[in-house]
């Protein structure tokens, strides 16, 4: 894979905007949704990769693991601007989001992600959607590079680039089906620069209303991804892998006011690499996440939030297993 070449984001853009010609006459109504999380960390190395271990966002986002271990607290204020319009074909929703997360005692975690997507519906029972999702320059720890031949200690940080395309598909008052698709490139900084890494998702989502007070929602999805470093063997650093990941999720209404939602999520990145001197060979990552939230709504636009959610990771290297608790508070507001 050549470095720094992608799909530009602008194409995107130019997609939506042909794909779903509006229909005469259709007029647009816009929304935004506001929200502010604060949230206590037990290790800042992994903030990053626990928020994004779930099947609608990123869950083999790399981290690096750290003797260090430093709490911290986290602001994470986020908007996200809605266009509600109708098509020739049925109802549309076009999103620009922006999530920050501001760390208080470790500021250079600070990091931005940004999203823009389209969702189409064709019917009441069939829609697509289609996301980019772009997070720049994100830190992940200090690293060993192996480019030199010094080894010596650098910054390791990270560009995301991802498309996900998800079609969705109502088969019954209860049940409701999707399939998504994912494609993405991770371009890592210079000193790094063998473990630029395309890959490609696949999987199915199927959810079912139980009852009138209960949506229990099971996903699995598979990855592969392959790295630049599995031709450069006098690097020894190949961050090839496959994926497994299974999720399972239940929301419940208690009230008009209170939901509660838990999710559960077992993953397995085994690393592929063959290369002599790389410690990536015969290596596999195992994590478990368990995640428990409170939506109360305070008034019609307005939700507050309470959530606690724990990872654990276990490694054929054991110098690399991590555990990480986040709690977290917040409020939304939609208008």
């Amino acid at each position: 894979m050549a470095r720094r070449l992608f799909l530009p984001s602008r194409a995107l853009f130019l997609i939506l905007l042909t794909l779903f010609v509006p229909s005469p006459n259709a007029m647009a109504e816009w929304s935004a949704i506001a929200e502010q999380k604060t949230s206590y960390t037990t290790d800042a190395f992994q903030f990053s990769s626990a928020r994004r271990l779930r099947y609608s966002e990123d869950p083999s986002q790399p981290t690096v693991v750290s003797i260090d271990k430093p709490e911290d607290v986290i602001w994470e204020p986020s908007l996200d601007v809605v266009r509600s319009s109708a098509t020739s074909f049925g109802k549309n929703e076009l999103s620009l989001k922006a999530h920050g997360a501001i760390y208080t005692n470790n500021p250079i975690f600070n990091h931005g992600d940004y999203l823009i997507q389209d969702r189409q519906w064709f019917g009441a029972d069939t829609s697509l959607l289609l996301r980019y999702r772009y997070v720049p320059n994100l830190f992940l720890g200090p690293n060993v590079e192996r480019r030199t031949g010094a080894r010596l200690i650098q910054e390791e940080r990270l560009t995301s680039h991802h498309w996900r395309a998800e079609f969705e598909q109502r088969l019954s008052d209860r049940m409701t089906a999707a399939v998504i698709g994912r494609y993405g490139l991770r371009l890592y900084n210079e000193a790094f620069a063998e473990r630029d890494t395309q890959f490609f998702s696949v999987g199915p989502r199927i959810a079912c209303r139980a009852t009138n007070w209960m949506t229990v929602t099971l996903s699995y999805l598979y990855e592969r991804g392959l790295a630049d470093g599995r031709h450069e063997a006098q690097f020894a650093d190949d961050v090839s892998y496959y994926l497994h990941m299974v999720s399972l999720e239940a929301m419940v209404r208690v009230s008009s006011r209170l939901d509660l939602d838990f999710a559960y999520g077992h993953l397995r990145k085994t690393f592929t690499s063959g290369l002599v001197g790389d410690t990536h060979v015969g290596r596999f990552d195992q994590t478990h996440q368990g995640t428990a939230e409170v939506r109360y709504h305070i008034a019609p636009a307005a939700i507050a939030l309470l959530s606690f959610q724990r990872s654990q990771r276990t490694s054929t290297n054991a110098l690399r297993d991590f555990n990480d608790s986040i709690v977290s508070l917040g409020v939304q507001y939609r208008f």
